[in-house]
C-alpha cells in the first residue's frame, strides 16, 4: 500500500498543485493508495505516527520539502517495515539532490510506481537535552541555523516563493544575519576522545548529505549510507571570512580558507557557554549547553534515483 503526506503549503502552495498532477498519474494507473494532508507544523510527524503505528509492510511517500521529510521521518514508528519515498516540492530540496531523485513529477511517480533502485541510507540523530530529532540532510548551529530560523518566519520567501525565487530568501538573510551574527566559543569533543576548542565559532554543520541550502556543499565529501557524518566548523577573526566561504563552498572548495575545518565522525559532543540557533533539515531550535549528534547506520530504506543504487 502507497501512503501520501502531502504539504500543500511547500514552496507556497506548490505543493498543492503537485499533488493534482500526482493524482492524476496514479489513477491512470489504478493505483491503491491512501492520502492525508498536512495543515500544521509537526502534522506530518503525527501522520507518520499514526500511518506506521499499523504494523504493516507499507511505502510512505513524502510530498513536499526538505522540511516535511524531516518531519516524517521523525514519526515513523518502526523503519524496518517502511520503505520510504519522495517527491520535492520545497525551495531547496538538498535531500532529493543528493540522492540523485527525479525533479520532474510525472518521473518521480514513475520512480516510485516502477522503482528500480533501491538504497539503505544513515539518518542523523541530535540530542537536544532530552529532546531527540534525526535528520536527513543537516544539522547546524551558529549562523547558517540563524539563516535558517529567519527565513522560517519570512513573509519575502512566500513572495519569492510564487516566483520559484525561494533561494533569494536564504540569500538575502544571509547577508542580514553577517552583519548580526556574533562568533561564539565553541567545544567539539569527537568520539574518539578528542576535544576541539574554538574561540570564535560562526558555525558548525553536521551533514549527512553533502548539500544544504540549495545546493550549498559545506561537506563535499559527506555521503548518506557510509556510517558517518560530515562536520564543517568555520572560525576566525573576522566575519568577512562568510563571504569567500559561500562562494567557494558552491563548487565545494572552501576547504583551502583558513578557519575552515572539515571532519568526519560517527557522534560528537558540542558544548557552548552561550545560547545559539540550531536547526534539524532548516527545523529551527536553540542550543543552551549541549548538544549531541550521532548518526544511525543504514536505517531508512528508501526508493532511490537511477545510477544511486544502494552499495549495500
Amino acid at each position: 500500500m502507497y501512503y501520501f503526506i502531502v504539504n500543500p503549503g511547500s514552496r507556497s502552495g506548490n505543493g498543492k498543485k503537485v499533488w493534482k498532477t500526482v493524482e492524476e498519474l496514479l489513477d491512470q494507473e489504478e493505483t491503491e493508495y491512501r492520502v492525508y494532508f498536512t495543515s500544521y507544523r509537526y502534522h506530518a510527524t503525527k501522520l507518520a505516527q499514526e500511518i506506521t503505528s499499523r504494523k504493516e509492510r507499507l511505502t510512505l511517500v513524502a510530498v513536499g520539502g526538505d522540511g516535511t521529510v524531516n518531519e516524517i521521518l521523525n514519526g515513523i514508528r518502526d523503519f524496518s517495515l517502511v520503505t520510504f519515498a519522495y517527491i520535492p516540492t520545497g525551495s531547496s530540496n538538498d535531500f532529493a539532490r543528493a540522492l540523485g531523485l527525479p525533479s520532474d513529477t510525472a518521473a518521480a511517480v514513475r520512480n516510485i510506481l516502477h522503482p528500480s533502485y533501491f538504497r539503505r541510507i544513515d539518518l542523523g540523530k541530535v540530542s537536544l537535552g532530552e529532546r531527540e530529532q534525526l535528520f536527513a540532510v543537516s544539522c547546524g548551529c551558529g549562523y547558517d541555523a540563524a539563516i535558517c530560523h529567519a527565513a522560517f518566519s519570512s513573509s519575502v520567501k512566500n513572495l519569492l516563493n510564487r516566483f520559484r525565487l525561494g533561494k533569494l530568501t536564504y540569500i538575502a538573510t544571509g547577508v542580514r544575519q553577517l552583519i548580526l551574527c556574533r562568533p561564539a566559543p565553541l567545544s567539539i569533543t569527537l568520539d574518539n576522545g578528542r576535544t576541539l576548542r574554538y574561540r570564535r565559532t560562526f558555525f558548525a554543520a553536521a551533514m549527512n548529505c553533502r548539500f544544504e541550502g540549495g545546493g550549498v556543499r559545506f561537506c563535499p565529501s559527506a555521503l548518506p549510507d557510509d556510517g558517518f557524518l560530515n562536520l564543517c566548523i568555520v572560525e576566525g577573526p573576522s566575519r568577512l571570512l562568510i563571504l569567500p566561504l559561500f562562494l567557494l563552498s558552491l563548487a565545494g572548495i572552501h576547504g583551502i580558507l583558513p578557519g575552515v575545518h572539515l571532519l568526519r565522525v560517527r557522534s560528537a559532543e558540542f558544548q557552548c557557554s552561550r545560547r545559539l540557533p540550531v536547526h534539524t533539515d532548516g527545523e529551527p531550535y536553540f542550543l543552551k549547553g549541549k548538544m549531541q549528534i550521532r548518526c544511525v547506520p543504514g536505517i531508512l530504506s528508501i526508493i532511490s534515483g537511477p545510477g544511486k543504487n544502494s552499495r549495500n
